[in-house]
């Protein structure tokens, strides 16, 4: 079935007009793109022939207006305009397809080398107010020490680099060495291995690269799901408001739990 366009609407109608006739004083004449884009454009003459308002398309300078010279009665006008007003409105467009949903992965977290040491640090930010948590452990996955830490009023980037501060500043007075420095923010990673950032976070910045030897420690980016102890101490900072440390033998059993689920190797799903 065909369908009709507004091209074809004016341009069957300019057909009919120019067939068409009349001897009224005021009469019609059809303007085809005057204006803007392929709207109709209509206004009456007198039986002079002067437009009242015939400047329109010079004062546009709009090359595409087609005039078109015959006239038609008023009546004629009016059953063409109720015809123009039974047609369907154009449809709207189509809206843009869902996007896929994602691909369920599995995140591990990994135990550190032997003789090194892995640092997991996350930053929370809730109603404005941050705070930062970490865990050190070694090669078989055992809890080394944690933390928790309330930073007051700053951003989520000042934050994930301040747990990451904190906790190495905690493994060297603990004496470790040979540091893997793991978060799951890949834009606090990338300022401190490749530079930038704003202007309050850089003290912080050199800070760090001072007491990490980005020759020998290392740094990577972690999915959330795989560092889910930094997560909840994090948490536990701000809800706490304080800084506080645990050993391996007062970790929580919630704690405890997460970190065997990681030192036993079982995975963490993303994107269901």
């Amino acid at each position: 079935m065909y369908k009709w366009n507004i091209v074809d609407i004016q341009w069957s109608l300019c057909h009919i007009l120019l067939k068409s006739s009349s001897s009224t004083t005021y009469s019609l004449i059809v303007r085809q793109q005057i204006l803007f884009g392929d709207t109709l454009q209509t206004s009456f003459i007198s039986p002079s022939g002067r437009s009242r308002d015939s400047s329109i398309a010079s004062r546009l300078g709009d090359s595409r207006a087609a005039y078109f010279g015959t006239s038609i009665g008023v009546e004629t006008w009016t059953s063409l305009r109720f015809l123009v007003s039974l047609l369907p409105p154009p449809p709207l467009p189509s809206p843009p397809p869902p996007p896929p949903p994602p691909t369920p992965t599995l995140v591990f977290w990994r135990t550190p080398p032997v003789g090194s040491y892995k640092i997991n640090t996350d930053g929370c930010l809730k109603d404005g107010v941050a705070s930062g948590g970490g865990i050190i452990r070694d090669s078989s996955g055992q809890c080394i020490r944690a933390f928790f830490s309330f930073y007051g009023d700053c951003t989520i980037l000042e934050a994930e680099l301040r747990a990451i501060l904190d906790g190495i500043i905690l493994a060297q007075r603990l004496g470790l060495s040979v540091l893997w420095v793991e978060s799951d923010s890949t834009l606090a990673i990338h300022c401190i291995t490749k530079g930038g950032g704003p202007w309050h976070i850089q003290a912080t910045l050199r800070h760090i690269r001072h007491l990490l030897a980005l020759d020998r420690d290392t740094i990577t980016h972690i999915f959330r799901e795989g560092n889910q102890v930094a997560d909840l101490l994090a948490s536990e900072g701000w809800d706490r408001r304080y800084y506080y440390e645990y050993s391996s033998q007062d970790l929580p059993r919630r704690h405890r739990s997460l970190v065997q689920i990681d030192r036993f190797g079982l995975p963490t799903v993303r994107g269901l």
